[in-house]
């Protein structure tokens, strides 16, 4: 296993690319889901997949990221740790069929840097994410190897490059089972991420952690970091596509992730939101996001545009750090006009951004949270 530990304290990553007068927007409330046994709390923002569709890569290339996702952006920086899914490879150079040739600089010239079906992003979206406040991305996902091996391997040196936090696909002949540890003021935290798959495309160098493939490696590995005493986030890419609600695999594996110890488990994939449980384990009241939804991407759709950023308070427990409250905040792209963006719907929004919210309450009653910004 990697011995990568970043030491967090509190509020510590997120400075590293935030100017200390930026905006930061925390939650008012969070429902409770576990006691605690101190006072001390990390928080938690998990959001979706970063799926940079044409129409995104202009705007981002052009313009920079933030006028796609600035709305998240307080609430990214709220958070002591800010997770999203990297949906696809940042690979300098690499073309779709893994050659390699000049650098055309960070636009979408469709030969290097892609979209659907096989996505390749310039390393200036890494900086983006950290300015936005992301500190760690998910790297396994069905388009980690759209870039092929090789590509798998620069995505995961511009990452180290940009110093960026990653959590997933390993370089070639490592072992791909690597949980992200974390020291915080609560405990430490293990992060693992795995994928149902990577579109048929071969993984001659076993770098990508399958959920169902490898289930019994997985779940040995949050056993073993439960062990130990660590907080297990478990991070999987899973379910089926723009459906609202988890297939049986999912939920078959969710009930295994929190039976060998995890203390949350948070979805991505299916692009649209999928439904929040509360699960009991050996981490006590165990929240389980089949899927957030999308972060970012070019899919207008309501349900496929709306999605849920979750927020996890944790502090320590008895043997180990629980989830002491959870709940989301409404994300929607909004696409009407020429420029598509990231909008945080609110009571009393236009009829589109109360629809979401309406879907969103359907699927997890109860757990929209409002904000305080300062």
């Amino acid at each position: 296993m990697r011995p990568l530990i970043l030491a967090l304290a509190l509020l510590a990553l997120a400075p590293l690319a935030t100017p200390a007068s930026s905006q930061a927007c925390v939650p008012r409330a969070l429902p409770v889901l576990n006691p605690c046994a101190g006072s001390q709390r990390v928080s938690i923002a998990i959001v979706g997949d970063v799926l940079v569709h044409q129409a995104l890569a202009w705007r981002g290339y052009a313009r920079g990221f933030s006028t796609l996702w600035g709305a998240a952006e307080p609430v990214l920086r709220g958070a002591d740790l800010a997770i999203a899914n990297l949906e696809g490879p940042v690979a300098a150079g690499f073309t779709r069929d893994g050659r390699q040739v000049p650098d055309p600089g960070p636009v979408f010239d469709d030969r290097v840097y892609t979209d659907y079906p096989r996505f390749n992003y310039h390393p200036v979206l890494i900086r983006a994410l950290r300015e936005a406040g992301v500190d760690v991305v998910t790297t396994a996902n069905n388009h980690a190897l759209d870039r092929g091996a090789l590509g798998a391997d620069a995505t995961l040196r511009a990452l180290d490059a940009g110093g960026l936090a990653h959590v997933g696909t390993v370089p070639g002949g490592q072992d791909r089972w690597q949980a992200l540890r974390l020291r915080t003021p609560v405990g430490s935290l293990s992060l693992i991420a795995c994928t149902f798959g990577t579109n048929g495309l071969s993984d001659p160098r076993r770098q990508v952690p399958r959920c169902y493939d490898d289930r019994s490696a997985l779940i040995a590995l949050v056993r073993a970091e439960a062990a130990r005493g660590a907080g297990v986030l478990v991070l999987p890419h899973w379910g089926q596509e723009y459906t609202l609600q988890p297939d049986r695999q999912q939920r078959g594996l969710a009930r295994d992730l929190v039976a060998a110890g995890a203390m949350a488990v948070v979805g991505t994939h299916p692009h649209v939101p999928q439904p929040w449980a509360v699960e009991r384990g050996p981490a006590g009241a165990v929240p389980v996001v089949y899927s957030t939804g999308n972060f970012i991407a070019a899919q207008p759709p309501l349900e496929r545009a709306t999605a849920q950023l979750a927020w996890l308070s944790i502090c320590a427990g008895d043997r180990a750090p629980v989830v002491a409250g959870a709940g989301y905040v409404p994300l929607q792209m909004e696409f009407a006009g020429a420029d598509p963006s990231l909008t945080l719907p609110v009571p009393g929004g236009d009829a589109r951004q109360e629809a979401g919210r309406a879907l969103l309450a359907r699927l997890s009653p109860d757990r929209e949270l409002t904000l305080r910004c300062r």
